[in-house]
This record gives C-alpha cells, sequence and structure tokens, in this order.
C-alpha cells in the first residue's frame, strides 16, 4: 500500500534545460570566488567535487560535508573561507535563475490533490544544491516548501541519486519502508529505487527495455490516485 508520493523536481514538478541552467549557475556563481581562484578553475572543481561526493559517499558525513572535505583540498581554501561566499550567493543571486525554470501545469493540483487524500508527500530530486535553494526551486513550481514533509539537500542528506542509499533515507525520513514510497520521476536513472521495492511513476514515455510500474503525466497521475488504485 502506498503511503507517500515522492517528486522528482526537474521534469516533474518544473521543466528546465539542465545545461543551460548549470551554464548560467556557473556564470554568476564563479565570479564571487574570482579573488580566490579563476572562473574557469572555480567551475571545474566544483563540479568535479561534486562528482567525487556522488560516487564516493563518506559514513556518518553529510553530502555538503563531502563536498567541501575534497573542494578545499583541491584549492587549498577552508570551510570558513568558502561557506559565506556560496552562502551570499544563494541568498542574493540564486532566485535570479528562475527565469530559466517554467512550472508544469498540473503540477500544484496533484501535490495538493496528494496531501489531501492523506499521503506523505516529498521532493525527491538529486540533493546537490543547499537546502535553502531547494527551497527556491519548489517557489518556482508554484509550490512552497510546506507543501513536502521532507526536501532533501547538500546540507541535510547524506547520500545522492541515483546511490541506493538516497532512496532509503528519503523512506527512513518518512517514517515509511521503501515498497510504501510511490516515486514521480523522469528521469531513467530513477528507475534503480525499484530494486528497493518502491513503485514509479514514470513522467513520459518509457523505453520498452526499461521497466517501471506507471508511465504518463501528472494527469494520468491525478487519475490513478483519484481512482484509489495505489
Amino acid at each position: 500500500m502506498i503511503q507517500a508520493i515522492l517528486f522528482d523536481l526537474e521534469g516533474a514538478l518544473t521543466d528546465v534545460d539542465t545545461t543551460d541552467f548549470m551554464r548560467n549557475y556557473l556564470g554568476i556563481l564563479a565570479p564571487r570566488f574570482a579573488h580566490l581562484l579563476s572562473p574557469d578553475k572555480f567551475s571545474r572543481q566544483l563540479l568535479r567535487s561534486l562528482e567525487t561526493s556522488q560516487s564516493d559517499p563518506k559514513p556518518g558525513q553529510t553530502n555538503i560535508q563531502t563536498f567541501y572535505d575534497d573542494f578545499s583540498k583541491a584549492t587549498g581554501h577552508s570551510f570558513q573561507t568558502l561557506r559565506p561566499i556560496f552562502e551570499e550567493f544563494y541568498e542574493s543571486d540564486f532566485p535570479a535563475l528562475r527565469c530559466l525554470v517554467e512550472a508544469v501545469p498540473q503540477g500544484v493540483k496533484v501535490v495538493e490533490y496528494a496531501i489531501q487524500q492523506g499521503f506523505l508527500t516529498a521532493v525527491a530530486s538529486n540533493p546537490v544544491l543547499p537546502l535553502c535553494a531547494m527551497q527556491e526551486h519548489i517557489r518556482w513550481a508554484g509550490l512552497t516548501p510546506e507543501h513536502f514533509k521532507i526536501i532533501p539537500a547538500l546540507d541535510n542528506f547524506h547520500f545522492f541519486k541515483p546511490h541506493l542509499g538516497f532512496f532509503r533515507e528519503v523512506a527512513e525520513n518518512l517514517g515509511v519502508k521503501p515498497d510504501s514510497c510511490l516515486l514521480v520521476s523522469g528521469q531513467t536513472r530513477d528507475i534503480i529505487c525499484r530494486e528497493l521495492g518502491m513503485k514509479m511513476f514514470f513522467i513520459g514515455s518509457i523505453e520498452s527495455e526499461e521497466k517501471t510500474d506507471y508511465a504518463g503525466n501528472l494527469d494520468d497521475l491525478f487519475r490513478l490516485i483519484s481512482q484509489g488504485n495505489l
């Protein structure tokens, strides 16, 4: 029996060209560190450290701790030096990226209906951004952070997607078992969640060799919930 519905922000609740978003994101973030690192070196190392953090999680460490350990070691700049600059960026500059993200029609309706029907709701995006940025992205979807019981972020989670530990951590934080969760995502990499017994609603059409439980758009998901078929 499904008790919780997990929503990937990118592709499920918002439309965004990830390549364009990252180019603009780094374009306004890197100059803030120009007194420490050239923009090119900063951008390359940020992506490299994120990749290292995703592929090699450290037991007991949050994602942000793992990221800063690698980034600081590579650049020679301490957490104490770097953190205030990142925080100022997310407070002052990050909201300007809203113009690159479009809310998916029916997103608010589906999330609010799921809550009305008694489902727990959580965000299930890859936690590569701090909580304040994830909350901002939720607002870009026309929702509020209060719509979700759990919001995975760089500073409060210990695994990235598609590590199975990420999906376990979402379920544990919700207080449910993985097989009581439905993941709503348009990312084929997320199909791995089914190894834990999670169900998946794939946004879009799915290739025949890929296995998922449901596929369609948010209108189809709404009908699935309203018909009591979860």
